[in-house]
């Protein structure tokens, strides 16, 4: 008689699961104006989930105590073991694997992890120097990373799975530390990379389309000297990168003087853009290129601006808290790159100083992600955020760091985001607000936060007529322990399975990677520890998502 008195209960959940509109995605705070005190909270053990109390989102530590193992790759963890920064994405494309590294005694480094254990998995491979290396953002060279070598002679690609070159340029001119002085950026879809040394710059096509020809054909623009800029602080080139869109290469000049240069389609040969003369700026001039001054700046395309090609970062002018052109100027600015244009996404009233801003959450547009100092008293204070880049002054509040950085770089958070935007990896000593449970201030170690989906990443593109997104059928449902979910995608991209609780806090997360359009199955299991109840199952790709009410039984 207990069967039919459970199936009796099932039905009956499963009822009123029906009747129960579906949880909202985000159960992140998104309210910009409270002020949050720091919690002291002791430092997570490796691998052990814990949740943020102010935020209620997930934090996963990455790297084990020093000296401790790393298998089942043979070797050791440092005491420096975290990413490299936030504008170098650690996931591959599909989110299946994390690049490390590993440094001051721990071995090897760098070290790829599992993208969803976090546990070690590959040594780098003994043909392979990884010199200033990013991973190719199309899923289809997921294993792949873009490198450039130490002499700056060799652009390649390098599939760290197999130990294979599989692309190779040998370069004009000796380039200045890799892809644009490690803070560059291929284009989003792997194609271009703008490359410069300490007084030149050009741009490589790294996959050439039609009417050129493919690859192993050479696409290679003239350089250009960009030694002569006009400004009265100097000329010395901090950083130079394509655009998010592959339209434009932009060079940054010590001080955060950003200019903008466009790139010839046909040659490749790069021109100043001319800005609008109207458009704010403090450095150059319109003509020569220059826009907004922006320190620790991402490239993105803006989904709520016809995906205009943008650049977020600190405000660099000294505006923050004055009116520019109608527009009540905040710490974090957006520029449009065709005519230097400039959107505020943050408030100063009362506002912490942000520390860098990532958008390497290419999958899932709109946002940057921010992290703060600490400042007692004042909104986002040791925060790491993401801000939407529409102007609505929107935002997601998603952890807090517990990081002591003052003098010590690596000790930064450096968030960086998932491709598809709902993880973010950042450092920590967790040495700040931590109560009896601190770590030592030289021994920085990533975290993962998990982040349920994000309310609105602006416009999608219209699936394909002959496929859609679906959540075809999963059973069983209800289920005791596991789900199989049959699925349908409608295009490339990145896709996820998540569970969300009743109160919207995402407690199942499963990367899928970019399966393709068309049918598709997975197993989803809950955390054995999760109550029995009504739960909310969203599948998510390139922007689309599906929700389906299950219920869980124990």
């Amino acid at each position: 008689m207990k069967k039919p008195r459970l199936a009796t209960a099932a039905q009956g959940l499963l009822a009123l699961a029906l009747s129960i509109p579906a949880v909202p995605a985000s159960a992140m705070l998104t309210d910009p104006l409270t002020v949050f005190t720091v919690p002291a909270f002791s430092k997570p053990a490796y691998l052990a989930p814990i949740v943020d109390p102010t935020f209620q989102s997930t934090v996963t530590r990455l790297g084990n105590n020093i000296g401790s193992s790393t298998t089942p790759v043979s070797g050791t963890w440092g005491s420096d073991a975290r990413h490299v920064y936030s504008k170098q994405q650690p996931w591959n494309s599909d989110q299946t694997l994390i690049t490390t590294e590993n440094r001051s005694g721990g071995s090897p480094t760098p070290m790829i992890l599992d993208g969803t254990t976090y546990a070690p998995r590959y040594a780098p491979c003994g043909n392979y120097g990884p010199w200033d290396y990013r991973w190719h953002p199309s899923p289809a060279h997921s294993h792949e990373q873009i490198n450039v070598n130490s002499s700056g002679t060799e652009l390649m690609w390098f599939d760290v799975t197999t130990c294979t070159k599989t692309r190779s340029w040998t370069l004009p001119i000796a380039v200045d530390y890799g892809i644009g002085s490690g803070e560059g950026n291929p284009s989003n879809d792997g194609r271009f990379v703008a490359l410069g040394s300490a007084t030149r710059m050009f741009v490589v096509d790294m996959d050439p389309q039609p009417p050129f020809a493919a690859y192993p054909n050479r696409r290679i623009g003239p350089t250009l000297d960009i030694s002569s800029c006009g400004l009265s602080s100097g000329c010395a080139i901090d950083w130079v990168s394509i655009s998010a869109s592959g339209k434009y290469a932009v060079v940054n000049y010590d001080g955060d003087h950003p200019r903008v240069f466009d790139v010839d389609p046909n040659t490749l040969a790069l021109s100043p853009h001319p800005e609008q003369t109207a458009a704010p700026r403090c450095s150059g001039s319109a003509s020569a290129g220059y826009i907004y001054d922006l320190g620790h700046a991402d490239f993105a395309l803006n989904p709520f601006d016809g995906n205009a090609d943008v650049l977020v970062g600190q405000e660099g002018c000294g505006n923050a808290g004055s009116t520019v052109g109608g527009k009540l100027i905040g710490y974090v600015v957006m520029v449009r790159l065709s005519d230097g244009a400039i959107t505020p996404l943050t408030s100063p009233s009362n506002e912490a100083y942000p520390d860098h801003v990532s958008t390497r959450n290419i999958g899932w547009p709109g946002w940057a992600f921010v992290s703060h100092y600490d400042e007692p008293g004042k909104r986002f204070s040791d925060e790491i955020i993401a801000v939407k880049l529409d102007g609505s002054l929107a935002c997601q509040r998603l952890a807090h760091s517990h990081t002591a950085f003052s003098g010590c770089y690596r000790c930064e958070a450096h968030p960086a985001p998932s491709p598809d935007g709902q993880r973010v990896i950042f450092a920590s000593n967790w040495a700040q607000d931590c109560g009896g449970g601190c770590g030592s201030s030289s021994d920085i170690k990533d975290y993962v936060v998990s982040n349920p989906h994000l309310v609105d990443a602006g416009p999608a593109a219209t699936p394909p007529s002959d496929s859609r997104l679906a959540l075809d059928r999963v059973s069983p449902n209800p289920a005791v322990a596991s789900f199989r979910v049959s699925f349908t995608l409608a295009g490339a991209g990145v896709a996820s399975l998540d569970l969300f609780d009743i109160v919207g806090r995402r407690v199942t997360h499963r990367d899928l990677g970019a399966l393709g359009p068309g049918p598709h199955e997975a197993m989803l299991r809950p955390d054995a520890g999760l109550p029995p109840g009504i739960y909310s199952m969203r599948l998510v790709e390139a922007g689309r998502d599906v929700v389906a009410r299950v219920v869980l039984m124990r």
